[in-house]
């Protein structure tokens, strides 16, 4: 999904909602008078997301790969140049979450968020790994927002997030081997969960404006300086000539999940309580390790040694780029 396509989708959904609320206002030529804040107001807001999805793992297969192949001395072979071709894709992806949010007088705003993303699984002929993507984001957070003008507030905000990712592999390969005359499949299978957790402080800075009273702009853009660990337990099972073997991986490290949030939303107000929120979102990361820790039951200390080093010392990617809509339900209470 491009861009450009993105930005059109939310231009031409502005001009349609423009015409439809027309009707109300066209008569005077003028702005209708701007809501005065509540002192006291509670939010609720149910959101969705879809989008494309760039995974980290993505970047760790490709690195993982060429480390095998740098590792075990032995000569490069067909199968092997297949086999690296054969990449973790990009993926269409959806998230869902809700928010609840207080607010004091519209200046002075008490945040929780929570998001569940995932991956739309590809056919394996798409996808060899079979990859399945779950990420869960937990935020709260405090904000103020300042109006300089009844049509204008300018905000900054902390958030508390923790970010929780589960990627789970699961690829089956084949290779042709003669022996001896004789020609046989060898089959491999390699099942991994990847689990990488961070959290940390999340600020971010936030523009309002309202020109109508029915409809509001929002953009906003967050930085995330987040740290954790991550894990990569992986067994192989190795089938063909009659016979089998089996071993196992487990790799782990600390990370840093470092990255911006850009937010743009179109807010259109049906009622007092009542509002929805189309908008558009790019979050790029990344994650970087350190104190990498490899252990292979068929891998001597050394390779395991430089095995660590190797993929510690690369950068993996997340970037979510996604179309949102949000159903904003709220209440005023107090005086």
């Amino acid at each position: 999904m491009s861009h450009n396509k993105i930005i059109l989708s939310l231009v031409m959904l502005f001009l349609s909602f423009g015409s439809l609320f027309a009707k109300d206002f066209d008569s005077t030529h003028e702005l209708p008078e701007v809501r005065q804040p509540d002192k006291h107001r509670v939010y609720l807001r149910l959101n969705s997301g879809f989008g494309t999805l760039y995974i980290p793992e993505k970047d760790y297969a490709r690195n993982e790969d060429v480390s095998a192949y740098a590792i075990r001395n032995t000569p490069i072979s067909g199968f092997d140049l297949y086999a690296y071709s054969q990449q973790i894709p990009k993926f269409d992806a959806t998230s869902s979450g809700r928010e609840l949010e207080y607010r004091y007088q519209d200046k002075f705003r008490f945040l929780y968020e929570d998001r569940t993303l995932v991956n739309d699984k590809k056919k394996p002929g798409d996808d060899v790994y079979r990859t399945e993507f779950q990420e869960k984001q937990r935020s709260l957070g405090f904000a103020y927002f300042h109006p300089l003008t009844p049509n204008f507030n300018v905000g900054a905000s902390l958030r508390h997030t923790t970010v929780d990712q589960l990627t789970k592999t699961s690829i089956f390969t084949q290779s042709l081997a003669s022996a001896g005359g004789f020609t046989s499949f060898i089959y491999s299978y390699s099942p991994r969960d990847t689990e990488m957790a961070a959290k940390g402080f999340v600020p971010g800075l936030h523009l309002e404006i309202k020109p109508l009273r029915w409809f509001e702009i929002h953009l906003g853009q967050q930085f995330y300086m987040l740290k954790g660990t991550e894990s990569r337990p992986t067994v192989f099972a190795v089938f063909g000539n009659g016979g089998s073997a089996a071993g196992g991986l487990f790799e782990s490290a600390d990370v840093t999940y470092t990255g911006t949030k850009q937010t743009l939303d179109f807010v259109f107000r049906f009622s007092s309580w009542f509002a929805t929120k189309w908008g558009y979102s790019k979050e790029k990361m990344l994650v970087r390790s350190s104190n990498p820790l490899s252990i292979g039951s068929a891998t001597s200390a050394e390779n395991s040694l430089k095995y660590a080093l190797w993929n510690g010392a690369q950068t993996q990617k997340f970037d979510f780029t996604a179309l949102n809509l949000s159903f904003e339900f709220s209440k005023s209470f107090g005086e």
